[in-house]
């Protein structure tokens, strides 16, 4: 707060500010040199409170190259929908990870796999898998071996893609390093 001498002749006040406004000044002033000096040795990652996790666009890339590994034929993405995402933490490891859910329908004009192709009394060919559930990432329970789709078929996917961190990116289930700019 300042104050003005109303006793000194004019044009000679005296105007003084208080002790506390001194020091909150000082302080404020130091904090912000603190900060400022030690900002270039803070790696960027550490500034990510929002967005720096694996993004919709992310799955959707490794939802195509999965994709093409399972399908032996053209085939066209339709929709991409993400429907949730959560954080996680394995408390066995403390690995942190992050999975994300979606929705998917895929046209293929021309089919996949048609030598699977069931025959007149509905037996699938052997390394061919009989299920109808298809997804990009199978884990144990699936049902191992290629799926045939039949050519004009439109194929919804309801999945889920399990990114583990690694380094200053994310780990997708396809084995490459997502980063988030």
């Amino acid at each position: 707060m300042l104050e003005s001498k109303k006793d000194a002749p004019p044009g000679d006040e005296i105007i003084k500010a208080e002790g506390e406004d001194i020091m909150r000044g000082a302080f404020i002033t130091f904090a912000v040199a603190m900060l400022l000096a030690l900002l270039p040795a803070i790696p960027a990652n550490a500034f990510c409170m929002f967005g720096c996790n694996p993004t919709e666009a992310h799955a959707r890339q490794i939802f195509e190259n999965l994709l093409k590994q399972r399908a032996d034929k053209p085939f066209k993405i339709v929709e991409f929908k993400q429907t949730m995402a959560e954080r996680l933490e394995m408390h066995a490891t403390g690995e942190k990870g992050y999975e994300i859910f979606f929705n998917a329908r895929v046209e293929f004009p021309e089919g996949a796999n048609l030598e699977c192709k069931p025959d007149e009394a509905g037996k699938f060919p052997e390394g061919c898998s009989p299920s109808n559930h298809y997804v990009t990432a199978p884990r144990s329970s699936d049902p191992p071996g290629k799926q045939y789709i039949a050519p004009g078929s439109t194929v919804l996917f309801d999945e889920e893609y399990r990114f583990y961190e690694a380094g200053s990116g994310w780990k997708g289930p396809d084995g490459k390093v997502y980063t988030v700019d």
